[in-house]
Formats: C-alpha cells, sequence, structure tokens
C-alpha cells in the first residue's frame, strides 16, 4: 500500500499524488479528441537512467514527476530527467518542444522554470535547433522567458558549433524579452563575431556592452579580441587593445600573453615576441607548452635554428618534455627545408629519449622522406615505429603508398596496400586516387580505369580528384575527346559535378598542344555549366594567346577576369610580359612593369630572368645587368637562368672579367653553376686562350660530378 505524503496537486483531468519515491497520476475523464496521444496513456514507470533506453510505457507519470520536481524548486533533478526523457522516449516526445507541451498542458498554470529547464537540456544535449526552437515559441506564445542562465548555455553551444548568425539571432530575442544580458552573454556574442571575421561587429559590442548595459569587459573579452586581431594580421589592433586591457586595470592571463606572443612569432617579429615572454615570467607566470611551441615555430620559419635549440633546452629545465606538436613543428621545418637527413636524425633522437611520435608527426616525416624518394627508408622507420607499439593509420599507409607512386614503383605501391588491408584498415578514395595516378604517370591509362571500376565494386567512391586525373593523363596524351567523355560520365554516371580543376587540366594540355581555339571553346563552356574559372586558368589561356602573338586579345582577356572579381597575379603579368618582348616590344614591357604596383604586386625573379633575356637578345647587355642589380635591390635571389641568359651574352662579347664576377657571385651564393653554363665558361675561356681557367674549370667539374658534353670537349681540343 501506497501512504502519499500532504502534498497534492490537483488540476482538471488529473490528481498528482507525490509519496518519497513516487509519482501516481489518477485519470478523472475519458480522453478528449484531437489532444496529444501522451495526454492520456496508461501509466508506466517512472523515467530514469540515462540516454539509450526505450519508448515504452505512459508519460503521464515522469511528466508530472518533472512538473513536481520543478515546482519544489530541484533544477539540477529535473534537468537530469529531462535529458533522459528526451533521450529515451523519443515515441511519446520527438523532441524537446512536444516535452514542454506536455508539461505546460498537464498543469493548470505555467510552470515559470520550465522552459528554462528544456532549453538549458538542449543545450546540454546539443540540440541547438531544438533549443533556439523553444525560445522563439515562448517568445511568441508570451510564456515565461527561460532564464539568462540557461540561454548563455545554449548561446555557448551555438557559438561553439559555428552556427554564428543563430548566436546574434539568440542575443536578439534575450535583449527583445526585457532579460539584461551579462558579461558572459557580451563575451559569447564577440567570440561569434570575431570567429565569423566581422571584428568591427566585435568592437561595437564591446563599446556596446558598457554604453548600453553598464557591463564591464574582463580578461576573456580581451583575449577573444587580441586573437581575432593577430588572425586577421592586425597586429597593432591586438597591441593597442593589450595596452588598453593595462589601463583598465584588467590583468592580462597566460593566454592573454601566449596569445602576444604567438602573434609577434606569426608576424615575424620575434624580438617582440621574446619581450611578451619575459613580461609574462615577469608576471609570475610560468612558460607552458603553448609559449614554448609558439617560439619554436617562429624561431623555425625564420630560421634561427641555434635559438630554437636554447629554446628546447629552456623547456627541459623548467620540466617541459616537447610535445608531438613541438616535434612536428621540428618536422615540419626539415620538410620546408628539404632536409630529411634532418628530419632522420630528429627521428633518432627522439626514439632515444623514449619519446613516442604521434600519427601526425610520423606521417610529417614519411612524407618528407618519401618525397626526397628515400621510399624504403620511410619503410624501414615505419616499421620501428610499429614494433614499439604504433598503430598505424590509413593516412600513414597512404603517405607510403603515394612515396612508391612517386618513384614509379607501383608494384611495391599495391603491395602496401595489401599490407594495410591485411592489419584490418581499409582503403580510401586517397589510396586509390595514388594508385590511379601512378598507373596515368606510366601512361597505362587503361588499367588506371580499370582501377576506377574496382573502387566502385569495393564500396570506394572516385571523387572528382579521380576523374581529374584520368582527364589529366588523357590530354597529355592527346587525347581529347577521352577527356570529353569523361566529363559528361562523372556527372551522368556518377553525379559528380566537374570543378574548375577538372577543365583546367583539358584548357592546360590544349594550350600546351597549340589548340588555342579548342581551349578557348573550352573555357567558354565552363561559364555555361556555372563554373568561373580561377586565376590560374586565366593564365593558361593569357600565355597560350601571348605565346602565338596575340597580345591584344590576352589583355582583354586579364580587363575580363577584373570584371569577373579574379585579380591578376604576377603570373598573369610575366605571360604578357614575356609575350610583348617575343614580338620585340621591350619598352612596352618595362612600361607594364612599372604599372604593376597599381595592381598591388611587385616584379618576380621570372619577371626579371625575361627582361635580362629579351636584353641580352639583342645585344643590350649593359641594361641586362642593370636589371640583375635591380633585382638585388629587390631582395629577388637570381636563378640558373639568371646567370645563364648573362653569362652566355658576356661571353660573347669577350667581357670574361665581367664573367669570372658573375661565376664568383654564383658560388658565392651557394648556387653551383649547372652543365650548361659550365660550357660557356669553358667556350669563353678557350675562346680568349686562358688555358689555366679551363683546366681549372674542367677540374671543377669534375670535383661535382658534372661531365663536359662531348661536342665541348670536341670544340676545346680544336682551339
Amino acid at each position: 500500500m501506497i501512504v502519499f505524503c500532504c502534498l497534492r496537486i490537483m488540476h482538471v483531468g488529473y490528481v498528482y499524488l507525490l509519496d518519497s519515491k513516487h509519482v501516481a497520476v489518477l485519470h478523472l475523464r475519458p480522453r478528449p479528441p484531437n489532444l496529444p496521444p501522451w495526454r492520456f496513456l496508461s501509466s508506466g514507470d517512472p523515467a530514469g537512467g540515462g540516454c539509450g533506453g526505450g519508448g515504452g510505457g505512459g508519460a503521464e507519470e515522469p511528466v508530472g514527476k518533472l512538473g513536481v520536481l520543478l515546482q519544489s524548486g530541484r533544477f539540477q533533478a529535473s534537468l537530469t530527467l529531462a535529458k533522459a526523457l528526451i533521450c529515451s522516449h523519443k515515441t511519446l516526445f520527438p523532441s524537446p518542444f512536444h516535452l514542454y507541451q506536455a508539461l505546460s498542458l498537464s498543469f493548470p498554470s505555467p510552470i515559470p522554470s520550465a522552459a528554462s529547464l528544456l532549453v538549458a537540456a538542449c543545450a546540454h544535449l546539443k540540440l541547438p535547433d531544438d533549443g533556439l526552437h523553444l525560445v522563439s515559441h515562448v517568445a511568441e506564445s508570451h510564456h515565461p522567458f527561460p532564464s539568462l542562465t540557461s540561454c548563455n548555455l545554449l548561446l555557448e553551444t551555438v557559438v561553439s558549433l559555428g552556427r554564428y548568425s543563430d548566436a546574434q539571432s539568440l542575443f536578439s530575442q534575450i535583449v527583445a524579452s526585457g532579460t539584461s544580458p551579462d558579461t558572459f552573454t557580451y563575451n559569447k556574442l564577440i567570440q561569434s563575431k570575431v570567429k565569423s571575421g566581422d571584428l568591427n561587429g566585435a568592437l561595437a559590442l564591446l563599446e556596446q556592452m558598457e554604453r548600453k548595459h553598464q557591463l564591464k569587459p574582463n580578461a576573456f573579452t580581451y583575449n577573444v579580441l587580441i586573437s581575432g586581431m593577430w588572425k586577421e594580421r592586425r597586429g597593432k589592433d591586438a597591441v593597442k587593445l593589450f595596452d588598453e586591457m593595462l589601463e583598465r586595470r584588467i590583468s592580462p592571463t597566460r593566454v592573454t600573453y601566449n596569445t602576444m606572443v604567438d602573434g609577434y612569432c606569426k608576424a615575424g617579429n620575434l624580438d617582440a615576441a621574446f619581450g611578451f615572454r619575459d613580461q609574462m615570467l615577469n608576471a609570475g607566470f610560468k612558460l607552458n607548452m603553448i609559449t614554448c611551441n609558439a617560439l619554436i615555430s617562429g624561431l623555425c620559419l625564420a630560421d634561427r635554428m641555434e635559438e630554437c635549440r636554447k629554446v628546447l633546452e629552456e623547456m627541459e629545465a623548467n620540466g617541459l618534455v616537447p610535445d608531438g606538436f613541438t616535434h612536428s613543428i621540428l618536422f615540419n621545418e626539415h620538410a620546408e627545408c628539404g632536409s630529411s637527413e634532418a628530419s632522420l636524425a630528429l627521428s633518432e633522437e627522439i626514439a632515444g629519449k623514449g619519446v613516442k611520435i604521434g600519427d601526425y608527426t610520423c606521417s610529417i616525416l614519411l612524407n618528407r622522406l618519401c618525397k626526397d624518394g628515400k621510399v624504403s627508408k620511410a619503410e624501414e622507420i615505419l616499421e620501428r615505429l610499429v614494433e614499439k607499439g604504433m598503430v598505424p593509420t590509413t593516412v600513414i599507409y597512404n603517405t607510403i603508398v603515394d612515396g612508391h607512386r612517386r618513384v614509379g614503383n607501383l608494384e611495391a605501391a599495391f603491395s602496401v596496400v595489401r599490407r594495410m588491408e591485411l592489419h584490418g584498415l581499409k582503403t580510401n578514395c586517397i589510396t586509390y586516387n595514388s594508385l590511379v595516378n601512378g598507373l596515368c604517370k606510366l601512361q597505362r591509362t587503361a588499367e588506371a580505369e580499370e582501377l576506377v571500376m574496382e573502387m566502385g565494386k569495393n564500396g570506394v567512391s572516385p571523387s572528382v580528384e579521380t576523374y581529374n586525373i584520368l582527364i589529366d593523363a588523357y590530354g597529355r596524351a592527346g587525347r581529347f575527346e577521352r577527356c570529353l567523355e569523361i566529363l559528361d560520365e562523372m556527372q551522368e554516371k556518377m553525379g559528380l559535378k566537374p570543378n574548375v580543376v577538372s577543365y583546367g587540366s583539358l584548357v592546360n594540355r590544349l594550350c600546351k598542344k597549340g589548340k588555342v581555339l579548342e581551349a578557348e571553346a573550352i573555357f567558354h563552356d565552363m561559364a555555361n555549366r556555372e563554373i568561373s574559372p580561377n586565376v590560374q586558368v586565366y593564365n593558361m589561356l593569357i600565355d597560350a594567346y601571348c605565346a602565338v602573338g596575340r597580345i591584344q586579345k590576352a589583355r582583354t582577356l586579364i580587363e575580363d577576369m577584373k570584371r569577373r572579381g579574379t585579380s591578376p597575379s604576377i603570373v598573369t603579368y610575366n605571360a604578357l610580359i614575356k609575350g610583348l618582348c617575343k614580338e620585340g616590344r621591350i619598352s612596352e614591357a618595362e612600361e607594364l612593369i612599372l604599372c604593376l604596383d597599381d595592381e598591388d604586386l611587385m616584379p618576380d625573379v621570372v619577371t626579371c630572368n625575361i627582361m635580362i633575356s629579351a636584353h641580352c637578345n639583342i645585344g643590350d647587355t649593359h641594361r641586362a645587368l642593370e636589371v640583375y642589380e635591380e633585382m638585388e635591390k629587390l631582395g629577388i635571389k637570381p636563378t640558373p637562368i639568371t646567370y645563364h641568359a648573362l653569362i652566355s651574352a658576356v661571353c660573347n662579347e669577350g667581357r670574361m672579367e665581367e664573367v669570372d664576377k658573375l661565376h664568383q657571385q654564383m658560388l658565392q651564393r651557394n648556387m653551383a653553376p649547372n652543365r650548361g653554363i659550365y660550357n660557356l665558361l669553358l667556350h669563353g675561356y678557350a675562346k680568349c686562350g686562358d688555358e689555366c681557367k679551363v683546366l681549372s674549370l674542367q677540374k671543377e667539374m669534375a670535383e661535382r660530378g658534372i661531365l663536359a658534353e662531348e661536342m665541348t670537349k670536341n670544340n676545346l681540343v680544336m682551339d
């Protein structure tokens, strides 16, 4: 027998009697028509537990219990029950809104905290749409609005999920309801504005929170704004905000200092970064991994490796152990420098310290080795890491597969695929794309197409990139009809829309084969299919026009790309400059270079090489050497192409002192002359009878492992 306590809640249709353990629901009248089914289901067991239960049983008892818990002020207990009902009673309550309706209809007057409860539940369960719908309904129906605490929880969830426009909408509804936002509310909306890239909007909110709601910003407010400024490369504004913090006596946190250190490192101002590191220490904060990794990353980017080693030593002295991110930075630096030997040395050092290399770091190391053609070494390191307990991922195996593809060893690539399948790893589209690419590079396009068919049978859908590889391969082979067929097949059979790369590959190959009219037709077809050409596609066609002397057509296309919102690059103008020089219109080319500044562009080494070659070709070596000197002033590093053109021209004029000067400048730049340049030097010195110089050059070539061409040897003998 149940002994009821004195708490008795009555309203039309039901009586709720609450004892210490149960809520009993008594039906007082039959179910009226057109009311939700959960209003009159038979009573079942009380809801409880977490998500994952069934949906059986009636709704009256748990709804009644939920209402009683709320009315008795037990919010946390009611929140636990509400989340359980939302998760496990989908049949009775398809959404949190249905549960809210159940609560509203089950009690004679609205429970003020019902909306707060269910909005909080939606936030906890990451159900932003349900939460936002509930807030809108409550606002429109003039029911008690959810508490600011619940709204803040939902706002935090919405921002964390990247729903920035919804965050603004929720904020507006909070204010419209007459609820005064607090600093947390503003902070979340400011964070939303920063993450969406609207920094001016974020700054306007900073001003509004004080002017309109008399709220003071805190360290979180400034940390978010400062971080946003650095990400948008507005370093001066970041510093201004930091100074403002100090003026307002808002103490910077370790997050603030780390943000400033990282920002300055990425901006290349390492002195300022270390200055903030020192300020951080003086403020009583200890260095952490974030500080050190930011400094190491900045030093690596600046190629200041000695100082980088000092930071690593400082870390160890402070009891900080380099983590996976630290090692990733160092491996990335070696990868950027193309130094697989340094990567190997680092991996040995890490292994010697007993530090485990993570998947991401391992991928960087193996990728560098594979790009350098050291695939067998990559395999050896992978095997060693597996022996030490690392479980290879599909990404790691894909790196090895692609490494074998790069060196043309497809048999080994397929062998790695079989090995990854034995380890229970599934091949994915990236795996197949590497294999398809490898077959295409070896002109085995029929086998590549068979492999694409096999992808589908194995449950791996070919991607647009897969078909782009085939289009490029057939384009290289001049089989343009097949390229067009593939474009149709990928849409009609696979439902894949070709992208700008699909068409760009075809335009590129047509241009290289001299089929400019056909390339132009494909270019126009892109527009008809609503695929906007990017700057690379424009450059292909502009270069093709210039190569056949259609300079005006190239100029028209540049104007067209500007109208369509695509900014020309230096590659665009280099094509036009080269075309003008080829036509002998060198003065026009020079005028065009002077106008680059209007387009926010700077000449690059290609621009300078084009002009040097053009001046050399017409015998104006004086002007060519002036361009070479201008390169130095602009900080543009010459290439072997630069020196080949200059040495060839100066040799022809017999100015061997100038030739020797150029040769020495190459060596000072640690730029080894190639065989073509050595042959020019040998011919030049032989022609002027400098036998000692010839012998010296031949010895230098031998030391570098460069053989003189047979024709050069014969000519030297004849001389």
